[in-house]
């Protein structure tokens, strides 16, 4: 792999860490200020368990999708000046 498709890879990568991180933090404030406060599946309010218990389970779950299909594992060293 060369420097630039390096580059445009590291590129890549950093913009999807960037993005989930803000569709995590508006599913939170979404789900938090949003929802009413009954008694949710675990007798919390439902705010509650849809922002700090199924999100965090979803979330782990698109991280992992990503981790397999989008990131790839790169050499950082620079191999091109070897002998």
């Amino acid at each position: 792999m060369n420097l630039n498709s390096r580059y445009k890879q590291a590129t890549k990568e950093a913009l999807w860490a960037f993005g989930l991180t803000i569709l995590y933090m508006v599913g939170w404030c979404v789900f938090a200020y949003g929802l009413p406060n009954t008694k949710g599946f675990f007798d919390f309010p439902l705010w509650f368990e849809f922002s700090c218990f199924y999100l965090p389970i979803l979330f782990t779950a698109i991280i992992y999708i990503c981790i397999k299909f989008v990131f790839c594992d790169i050499d950082l060293e620079d191999n091109e000046n070897e002998l």
